[in-house]
């Protein structure tokens, strides 16, 4: 009996230190979850500071991108301004007020005005921004908004007939879609 307890004295001995060594296991994978879940807040924290970052930038540009549109659209806006300050006058005004009116023709107002338009044209192409051409083009709803159609055999059918607003490409891409008429076949009458 006395060989049965020191055996069981050397199992429970060795169980024992396989019990110590184990839990000096959990213990240093207890330590490595911790380290490994600061960790991860660590990057979780830093990945929405990043894209609040971004997210600041990104409003920062484009504030400043439309600052540039809105001064170039502003020059165009003077210009549309003086364009008007030649308008044309009409007799109750020459009548009334004569001062005012020294110099001022439709010819000056007329060229204040295509002024205006090529500047406005320049502007839109310095942005990429070109019109497209709808008329006699066979009907594309990628870049046609069909509103009416008129029936005719002068023309193949779905071909746009007339452009009721002019359509935009913007670097190849369309930017607004062309309101057209689109021709249709007429419908056959019975005799």
């Amino acid at each position: 009996m006395k060989e049965t307890v020191k055996v069981t004295d050397k199992r429970l001995e060795a169980l024992g230190e396989e019990l110590e060594a184990k839990c000096k296991e959990l213990e240093a994978r207890t330590k490595e979850i911790e380290e490994l879940r600061a960790q991860a807040l660590r990057l979780q924290a830093d990945f929405e500071n990043v894209k609040k970052r971004m997210l600041k930038e990104q409003a920062e540009f484009q504030e400043s991108a439309n600052g540039d549109l809105l001064r170039e659209l502003l020059e165009i806006y003077d210009d549309f301004e003086r364009g008007l300050s030649h308008t044309p006058v009409v007799k109750e005004e020459m009548d009334v007020h004569p001062e005012l009116v020294e110099g001022r023709t439709f010819s000056d107002f007329r060229t204040g005005v295509e002024m205006i338009g090529k500047r406005f044209g320049d502007f839109l192409k310095s942005y990429g921004v070109v019109p497209m051409e709808a008329a006699g083009q066979l009907f594309d709803p990628a870049k046609h908004e069909a509103v009416a159609h008129e029936a005719t055999d002068a023309v193949p059918e779905s071909t746009v007939l007339a452009e009721l607003r002019r359509g935009y490409l913007m670097n190849g891409r369309v930017l607004r879609h062309a309101v057209v008429k689109v021709a249709v076949k007429p419908e056959k009458k019975d005799d």
